[in-house]
């Protein structure tokens, strides 16, 4: 009996000890971590917008209730573009989620992958930026955009054309999204854009 109590106590206190370091471990993590994504966030703004002095953050509830963060750059001229991020879940291997700039005059600015499961040699080439820059960049929030195959004005790397539509189809959901929460941005983060040119 003594040494059944004695082996429970030893083994409280060691499960007490592993639990403490594994707390520390996680708070000592917690910080780069943390670190670690927002620059990877900050690099994807930047890859998507025109140049930009500063960097501000406006979060928007949906009607659907979840928030959408939109990232503005800004320099002494006002907005130089916007950049969300969008998710299609048409992909070959499921969900595709982009993030997408758009400058003031209404035009794609650029696109990236932030995460997919495509196939490695097929749908994974369009995670290649100059690919996503050639087949969005400058293109109009009222381009038709089904890929190509479909119709549409959206060139598709042939093979992997599921992939293609998947990300038209966060791109135009992303666009279509904007385009409805852009006048609710706060006023400090969108100076008054000059006439003809807000989309």
């Amino acid at each position: 009996m003594k040494s059944t109590l004695n082996m429970a106590l030893r083994l409280s206190l060691i499960c007490a000890v592993a639990a403490l370091a594994l707390a520390n471990v996680a708070e000592v993590t917690r910080r780069p971590i943390a670190e670690s994504e927002a620059r990877a966030q900050r690099e994807a703004v930047e890859a998507v917008l025109p140049p930009f002095a500063d960097l501000a953050v406006d979060t928007l509830e949906t009607e659907a209730g979840s928030p959408v963060e939109y990232f503005s750059g800004v320099d002494d001229t006002g907005i130089t573009g916007t950049a969300f991020t969008s998710v299609s879940g048409l992909g070959y291997s499921g969900e595709i989620e982009i993030i997408l700039g758009v400058n003031p005059a209404g035009e794609i600015s650029g696109v990236r992958i932030l995460r997919h499961a495509e196939t490695p040699g097929l749908g994974a080439n369009y995670a290649d930026p100059e690919l996503l820059n050639r087949f969005y960049t400058g293109r109009r929030f009222n381009d038709n955009w089904k890929v190509a195959k479909d119709g549409g004005e959206v060139d598709a790397l042939t093979g992997a054309t599921i992939t293609g539509r998947a990300i038209a189809d966060a791109v135009e959901r992303g666009v279509a999204r904007y385009r409805v929460d852009k006048d609710r941005i706060k006023a400090e983060l969108a100076p008054v854009e000059a006439e003809g040119t807000s989309p």
